[in-house]
């Protein structure tokens, strides 16, 4: 009978968020006319795949102990770069390279202030964010840019590859990759185990500096081609446009944390606690909820989810 109790408990932590995904879906399906069909589910992939790709650089960040509190000014930093270069004549493509390395430059800037001269990385990102929001306003002195662009570009935020719209295509590959690195290469484990005790990793002769560096860069650039996607779907880019993905990506990687393992972030577990917002958001606009209610309802089963997640967690330590 205990050894019942442990298997349920374990599995209600394993699972737990995801089942109370499955519970959301099929309310919403058996509640909200036209929620359950095609168009609306890819719909629903479409609206949380910038939110996933900035929250998994975000993950990054999180897997290595560290924090990033800029990626939503990086994020707007590279969308008015990226509108203002393409606008001016450049060629799309090399707007996008230069556009990423901003996002690259501050990753990795970021990355040197936290491992070399030892200031928590709090406080850098920080600090970074403000300055890429002074950079801003200083690239575009405070107006949106908007203007004829060219339709290679716009495909990757408007286009689609046999009905599927390019921004879920690229939002896959992303989370793949992401789990591929964090789980299937060397250097994920290195970024596992530099979270999970970075003095015993130093031990065991890992390269904890270079794995942070690695993280937080990762995050700048997911942060940078978010902003270069979003100008892409708009086909404009405002001085704040990405300002609005910092609480849901910090929602997204928490409720991943409760994901087939307690406390640890995970690149699968981030995309889940994506849909799971986007989920959420869409039913209750569907729904015809006020906006309100929608950041209301998205607080409490966050709590919900995790509280319920960690006590059956620590049921399980005490077993």
């Amino acid at each position: 009978m205990n050894n019942e109790k442990f298997g349920a408990q374990q599995f209600l932590t394993r699972f737990g968020t995801i089942l109370a995904l499955i519970v959301i879906i099929v309310g919403f399906s058996i509640f909200v006319p036209g929620f359950i069909n095609a168009r609306n589910l890819l719909n629903i992939l479409r609206q949380i795949a910038l939110l996933a790709i900035i929250a998994e650089g975000f993950t990054m960040c999180l897997i290595v102990g560290e924090l990033d509190l800029s990626f939503a000014n990086v994020a707007s930093l590279a969308g008015v770069i990226s509108a203002g270069l393409i606008l001016s004549g450049m060629n799309p493509f090399l707007s996008v390279i230069i556009s990423l390395g901003v996002g690259v430059a501050f990753g990795i800037g970021a990355g040197l202030l936290v491992t070399k001269v030892g200031i928590p990385s709090l406080i850098t990102t920080l600090a970074t964010g403000i300055i890429a929001t002074g950079m801003i306003f200083w690239y575009t002195k405070g107006v949106s840019f908007y203007g004829e662009m060219s339709q290679s570009f716009l495909f990757l935020g408007r286009g689609s590859v046999l009905g599927i719209p390019m921004l879920i295509i690229i939002m896959l590959i992303v989370v793949i990759a992401a789990n591929i690195l964090i789980n299937k290469t060397k250097t994920g484990k290195y970024m596992q185990a530099t979270g999970a005790n970075k003095n015993a990793a130093k031990l065991a002769g890992v390269n904890t500096d270079l794995y942070k560096i690695l993280a937080l860069t990762l995050s700048g650039t997911a942060a940078a081609f978010t902003g270069i996607l979003l100008t892409s779907k708009l086909g404009a880019a405002n001085p704040e446009g990405a300002s609005g993905f910092m609480m849901d990506a910090f929602a997204a990687a928490l409720l991943g944390e409760t994901v087939l393992s307690v406390g640890r972030a995970s690149p699968f577990g981030t995309f889940i606690g994506a849909l799971m917002i986007g989920v959420l958001t869409n039913g209750m606009t569907l729904a015809g909820a006020p906006y309100y209610m929608q950041d209301i309802t998205k607080g409490s089963i966050i709590i919900l989810s995790v509280t319920i997640t960690m006590v059956q967690a620590k049921k399980l330590e005490s077993n």
